[in-house]
């Protein structure tokens, strides 16, 4: 799963070379902006067809959260 959300962060984004882990922090290791953060959750949903509250976008601070919902709510 977590080489999924890489390769998405990396079409996203054009960097490569990521090297995601559960502790990877999207704000700070990722520096990733709130743009970047709706391009991601939008990619994510259409992705694995599903919609993705605001609430639980707030809760993503690093790709640990992001695989839990996924494996959550897929």
């Amino acid at each position: 799963m977590i080489k999924h959300i890489e390769r998405i962060f990396s079409d996203i984004t054009g960097l490569t070379n990521l090297n995601f882990t559960e502790k990877t922090r999207l704000d700070k290791d990722l520096t990733v902006s709130s743009l970047t953060m709706i391009q991601l959750v939008c990619a994510l949903e259409d992705e694995f067809d599903i919609t993705i509250p605001n609430s639980e976008i707030k809760k993503f601070k690093t790709v640990k959260d992001v695989v839990d919902f996924l494996k959550k709510n897929t």
